[in-house]
């Protein structure tokens, strides 16, 4: 008897073993299938097309597929930096909790890590290291306080707090954070107030006996000094599921079918408005692709998804009128896809503006610091025309090199805030000092 109840216990223990085997497999499998579709239906998204909407020849396509030049910033290239292939217990680990939309652009474009479902999809996971720190990310609906690892030590807390109704939200997660006993550093990735009014969190840095170190803010906050406040990109929108475009893969050297679009929502008396106007008058109408609502809405069909993707990657130029803040997604998105944005250069209400930790002047600091390859305009009225008329004189060639360069600096631009944020977390939280 005892004995069938040792091959009994056996069998169990052989059969959840190929179970989870086979579980884990099937993960993977569907992990590389969804990448995979991903990829194709961007590469569709970007092809090449003549006048009758019929794809071009497969040969056109492959010499578009270019190979880039090495990147500057690149962590992995960094020997000081980042060992690839370093199979040592890393010296640190560092948990990033994921309750904003921005801390996927962090994970999945900046670092440029994989993310895989947890408990069925009630959490996303995944962890990548750079140097002795393992970052591990967590984001999902599953993440909440009682939820997550109660032995964290070093922790980055991503927030979203662009309108007054989330600060609630957000201090009840810093006020929760009490009740870790091991946790010794703390920092926040602040989707901040789009009039940069984000005062409340002052009380929670550890300058006024909180336990938040430093914060990564988005919009040009005043409060920036690159010690305790550093400014952060507000990436593309993928909340909406915008995805992760591979640059080597977007044709560069065709000839684009719309010198310039415009998407987005009106508001009534804004600049958005007159731009509406200008691009509706005869002059005008035929330059540019023009698609808008009325009425901001949170969620994309595939449908409308795609189409924008597509208008996207067959534009030169991607106008950016200022909505509720000057920085935008659609900005992001453009240099994915090596369409230069148009900005409108103008600060709107609120408390946004220059600070201390930059030398040239809001809006858009971080991309002025960083020489973006984008157009600034400060009156569409006036400067649109002109900026179209000598569009229209460029040569395929000029274009081409553009729409190169332009992909080269976002890859660029995404590996320096890497290196940025990772030399932070260095010396803020293990008095680490690297050159940022």
């Amino acid at each position: 008897m005892r004995v069938n109840c040792r091959r009994v216990a056996f069998l169990i223990l052989v059969s959840y073993f190929v179970i989870s085997c086979y579980t884990g497999f099937l993960l993977i499998q569907r992990r590389r299938a969804l990448a995979t579709y991903e990829n194709q239906r961007i590469q569709v998204l970007t092809e090449v097309s003549d006048d009758t909407g019929n794809p071009g020849r497969q040969g056109e396509q492959l010499q578009y597929r270019h190979q880039y030049p090495r990147i500057l910033w690149n962590l992995e290239d960094d020997q000081g930096l980042v060992a690839m292939g370093n199979h040592t217990k890393p010296e640190f680990v560092v948990e990033i909790w994921g309750k904003a939309a921005i801390s996927l652009y962090l994970w999945q474009h900046i670092f440029d890590a994989d993310l895989g479902p947890r408990m069925g999809g009630v959490w996303s996971y995944g962890t990548k290291r750079f140097q002795n720190i393992e970052f591990r990310y967590r984001t999902g609906p599953g993440v909440t306080p009682s939820k997550v690892p109660k032995d964290t030590q070093n922790l980055v807390l991503s927030l979203n707090v662009r309108d007054f109704t989330k600060i609630d939200t957000a201090k009840a997660w810093l006020d929760a954070l009490a009740g870790f006993p091991q946790l010794k550093n703390v920092a926040v990735l602040l989707l901040g107030n789009e009039q940069c009014d984000n005062e409340w969190i002052k009380s929670y840095l550890a300058a006024n006996n909180g336990s938040v170190k430093f914060v990564f803010v988005v919009y040009d906050s005043p409060d920036v000094d690159n010690n305790i406040f550093y400014q952060w990109p507000l990436g593309v929108a993928t909340y909406r599921n915008f995805p992760k475009v591979k640059s080597a893969f977007i044709p560069t050297s065709i000839q684009r079918k719309h010198m310039c679009n415009y998407m987005g929502t009106i508001y009534v008396n804004s600049s958005r408005q007159v731009l509406l106007d200008l691009l509706s008058t005869p002059e005008m109408k035929d330059r540019c692709y023009v698609k808008v609502r009325h009425e901001w809405l949170p969620e994309e069909t595939e449908h409308s998804r795609d189409n924008y993707l597509k208008v996207l990657a067959h534009s030169d130029l991607t106008l950016n009128p200022v909505g509720m803040n000057p920085e935008c997604y659609r900005i992001y998105e453009a240099l994915s896809y090596g369409s230069i944005p148009v900005i409108e250069d103008v600060l709107t209400p609120g408390n946004c503006g220059n600070s201390s930790g930059f030398s040239v002047s809001a809006p858009h600091r971080l991309l002025k610091s960083e020489k973006a390859p984008v157009i600034f305009i400060k009156d569409w009225q006036k400067e649109l025309p002109t900026i179209l008329d000598k569009e229209a004189k460029m040569t395929l060639e000029q274009k081409s090199k553009r729409r190169k360069d332009v992909l080269l600096w976002y890859e660029n631009f995404k590996a320096k805030m890497r290196k940025r944020f990772v030399s932070v977390i260095q010396e803020k939280f293990f008095g680490v000092h690297q050159f940022i």
